[in-house]
């Protein structure tokens, strides 16, 4: 908060989530400059899009829609400008990607110590000119899951977020769709507390 720079503490597990998401995101975006062997499901939704025809990924459905409701019109404005989209939505997921420290190096002391200790919690330094990065791509990461979850599916309009929050809750806890709905739940509140900052630092 401090000469334009928000501090956010995570623990390990946080982080490692939150990388693992990341790395699904803009792989499935179309980033080969990250690579690597991920057993999530997320990792199997790769679909291809033509220049004018939504994707048949469910997820980039979502996280690239069509403009308006007339084909025409949604294919147009979907040609010109889709490929911009999507590299604005990968630079915004590189920010936040770069802002976490790797395995190896988290710890709560400096991420370039000789020699880092490894901790449960450490700190991750945000400045303020890259929240926006960091709203947007978390805003992507949730309507990723929800996906997943069912969450806001134009075929069910009668599932409100009170019904799904209850459908979840009710859920024991080794099913893995709980643990999915968790980190969805955890993604809205880091979501939330990023923008309540930046609406105070506009009031200022």
């Amino acid at each position: 908060d401090e000469q334009g720079f928000t501090t956010i503490t995570f623990t390990t597990q946080e982080s490692q989530v939150l990388i693992n998401l990341l790395e699904q995101l803009l792989e499935l975006l179309g980033d080969s400059s990250v690579t690597g062997d991920h057993s999530d499901p997320l990792m199997n939704l790769f679909g291809s899009s033509g220049n004018d025809s939504p994707p048949d990924d469910p997820v980039l459905r979502r996280l690239l829609p069509n403009a308006y409701s007339d084909e025409s019109d949604a294919a147009e404005f979907r040609r010109y400008t889709e490929s911009g989209l999507r590299e604005k939505k990968r630079s915004a997921a590189h920010i936040v990607y770069e802002a976490l420290p790797p395995s190896e190096l988290q710890s709560d002391t400096e991420w370039n110590s000789d020699q880092p200790v490894d901790r449960s919690i450490f700190k991750v330094v945000i400045d303020s000119r890259d929240i926006q990065a960091w709203l947007t791509t978390l805003n992507d990461l949730r309507l990723a899951l929800a996906v997943r979850l069912g969450i806001g599916e134009r075929s069910a309009p009668d599932d409100s977020r009170e019904k799904s929050n209850q459908r979840f809750e009710l859920m024991t806890d080794n099913d893995p769709m709980k643990a999915v709905y968790a980190v969805y739940s955890w993604l809205g509140w880091l979501q939330q507390s990023l923008l309540e900052l930046l609406i105070d630092g506009d009031e200022k």
